[in-house]
């Protein structure tokens, strides 16, 4: 009697077995986020997210992708992926790259109030070169999730960042990003 049941289990486990060998093909095919190559940048900034934090090398930033669109006006009702709204930019770091913020960063004083700071702190805050924007900043003062401006430069005709500016934080990676209530409602 076992051997009348025994055949079709082994063809089952080894169906089972091909199929879940092929998904995990699939899963290394794709590559986890898609990335644009630095020479297809067109100008001389480049606005955009920290993705990570920057290395003696580089620093990876998201950038919105125009070709972006949740709801193509000719594909009403079929199950197309829409285009991901951002793109990762892999942007070469040198020696010479200056890091800036373009508002001081808040800090505290000893009893925990911000600190306000004055005209004396806000010029040593500018650091050794003020007449560069913004006030001086070092590359581990970056996160990801801060809000950049990057300005480009070539050498060799290779593109890097001459300078990386710190504009803001992002707020859309909070849980619950809601806008408060109005007055009195609940």
């Amino acid at each position: 009697m076992y051997l009348k049941i025994f055949p079709p289990v082994i063809l089952c486990i080894a169906f089972l077995s091909f199929s879940a060998l092929g998904q995990d093909a699939k899963k290394k095919n794709k590559s986890p986020v898609d990335r644009i190559d630095i020479s297809k940048i067109n100008g001389n900034t480049i606005n955009g997210k920290v993705a990570s934090e920057p290395t003696e090398k580089s620093i990876i930033i998201q950038i919105h992708n125009p070709k972006a669109n949740v709801n193509p006006p000719g594909n009403k009702g079929k199950n197309t992926p829409p285009a991901p709204d951002w793109k990762e930019l892999e942007v070469p770091i040198r020696e010479n790259t200056k890091f800036r913020f373009k508002e001081p960063v808040e800090a505290f004083d000893e009893k925990g109030n911000i600190k306000v700071y004055t005209p004396q702190d806000l010029k040593k805050l500018k650091g050794s070169n003020p007449n560069l924007p913004g006030y001086e900043a070092k590359p581990e003062n970056i996160v990801p999730g801060h809000l950049v401006t990057i300005t480009l430069a070539k050498q060799d005709n290779k593109p890097f960042a001459s300078m990386i500016m710190v504009n803001g934080k992002d707020s859309s990676d909070k849980p619950n990003n809601k806008p408060a209530n109005p007055k009195g409602k609940k």
